[in-house]
Parts: C-alpha cells; structure tokens; sequence
C-alpha cells in the first residue's frame, strides 16, 4: 500500500475528510467518490497510477469521516459540487484534474460547467447510473422521491442501528457482492466503533432518497460540451445489464452525441460490474495512466 496522508478542512456544517498520495510538486488529481462510498475505494487503483502525479481524495458529507449535512430537508445531487468547490478553495489549486465515478462523475460535469479552464481533463467512471437521474420526466416519480423522504422522515434521519464487525462485513459482502477483503476496505472509512465489538455505519440513509430532477438532453449538452476539457469516459459493461430506465436510454444517446462531437471525448469499455474501478482496477488503470500522461495541448475540441 503506498503511503497516505490525512486531514480534515472545516466546512459550515462540519469537517470534511480529505486523503492524498504521490508527488505533491506533481500535477493535482482530485478523485470524487459516488453515492454511499468514501475515498476509499480508490485506493485500489491508486496502487496502479503513476507516482508522479498528486493525488487528493475527498469524503462527501454523510460519507466515510466527513461529518453529515444537518437534518433538515431532502438532499439534493448539486450540493456535492458544492463541497467540490469548498474543497479546490482549501487546496488552493488553480488548475487540476478530476477523476469522478459514478454520483461524482456527475459532481464533476458540473463543476466544471461553473468554473472553466479549472480542470484540464476529466476522467468520468460509470457515470450513466447517476446522469439518468437527471432525465426523470414523469412528474409522478418526480413527486415520489420527495414524498418518500418525508413519508419516513424519522427513519431516514435516525442513525441507531449497531452492528459487530462481522456483521458489518456480511451486509457489505451481500449487498455489493463483494470479498470480504473488499468489504474491509470499504470499512474502513465507514464505520465508528462505539463499543467492544459495536459499530454504527457513517453513511446518511438520506442519501437513499436524493431528489430526483429533470433536465432536457439539449439542455445537458451544453453543461456538458461549453468549457468540457479532454475526457476520458469508461463504461463497465456487466453494469449495463441491469434493469434500463427512460433515463438511462437519454444519457447514452447523450453521451454517444457528445463522442462524436468532441474530438477528445474518449469512450472506453471495459468488462466489470459498476465499482469496476475498485473491484478490478486492473482493468481501467492503463487507460487512466495513459490519459493522465497525455498532452492534449496540441488538440482542441471540435466544438
């Protein structure tokens, strides 16, 4: 394991955990988790990335050791690049590049779209999941996903159940599919022990009730396209398999209208589930250390 450095910045709310490796001279690399993970599940494919390189990640709030949002209303999708752009400020980068999966992919699209020229490449792992979220037209499900957090208000703002480790490890291994030296690696960042064998996950439930939103595709292509810098966009294909929703369908065409209209619009497949990245990081680290070693100076976007 390389060795890793960690600290914590103060946010309005709370502190917000930071971790980071490699050259700290070198190019930054910010790497943003998606949805009920932590910074730690990049750790895996930080063992295949080129040393030379700086690499910061960060905790979203109601993830691993960052503190949690207060209880209040439904949370929204946006206020991760929010605590992208706290997070820039602390670092005081100008300029970096950003590796977002899934949820954080979708953080990174937009902070992008708000501060141009700021990121130089993007690096955006299974990032269809969390777009489709974007693309719910149908008002009725619209209205459920903010009814459905407020039908179970309590329950979704109290956090009192207590597992032992084992117990932990098994509900982690059951519901991602994953090894059990896996499970201890998504752990390790979320729980808090509270007594001889007794844990409570950090995880927010309100990140199980997001609020869902709708924006139209044409709309998105400008977000997407306006300041969008070279990009590298993975796919892992036995994600796919999974149930298709509307939503889906119109972020691929989205993103099959971007690759041919971007000239530095990368798309790359790869065979794994949707954590890819952490699963079998094998798998997509040559892609991403030969992105991130690219000089695209030279190169510029067709649009």
């Amino acid at each position: 394991m390389k060795v890793l450095n960690e600290w914590f910045f103060d946010a309005q709310w709370g502190k917000i955990a930071l971790i980071s490796w490699g050259n700290q001279k070198g190019m930054p690399v910010l790497l943003v988790h998606g949805r009920q993970d932590s910074a730690a599940t990049f750790l895996p494919l930080l063992e295949y990335l080129p040393d030379d390189h700086y690499y910061v990640a960060l905790d979203m709030p109601g993830h691993g050791k960052s503190d949690q949002l207060p209880i209040g209303i439904t949370l929204s999708r946006f206020f991760g690049v929010y605590v992208m752009d706290l997070t820039i400020q602390h670092l005081k980068w100008t300029e970096f590049i950003c590796i977002g999966h899934s949820m954080g992919a979708g953080h990174t699209i937009f902070y992008n779209a708000l501060n141009p020229g700021k990121i130089k490449k993007m690096i955006l792992i299974e990032a269809g999941p969390a777009l489709q979220q974007y693309f719910v037209d149908d008002m009725r499900e619209l209205y459920s996903s903010y009814e459905g957090y407020y039908k179970n208000y309590v329950k979704n703002n109290t956090h009192d159940r207590v597992y032992t480790m084992s117990e932990a490890l098994k509900s982690v291994m059951r519901a991602r599919g994953m090894t059990k030296e896996q499970a201890k690696v998504i752990l390790s960042r979320n729980l808090r022990k509270i007594g001889e064998d007794q844990y409570k996950l950090s995880w927010d439930r309100r990140l199980n009730n997001y609020a869902l939103m709708y924006f139209t595709p044409e709309y998105c292509y400008k977000i997407f396209t306006k300041y969008s810098p070279p990009t590298l966009y993975i796919i892992a294909d036995q994600s796919r398999r999974h149930a298709v929703t509307k939503g889906r369908l119109v972020a691929d065409e989205l993103i099959l209208k971007i690759s041919k209209n971007m000239k530095n619009f990368n798309i790359i497949h790869v065979d794994g589930g949707h954590d890819v990245h952490f699963t079998n990081p094998e798998r997509i680290s040559g892609y991403v250390s030969e992105f991130l070693n690219k000089n695209f100076e030279k190169t510029k976007s067709k649009i």
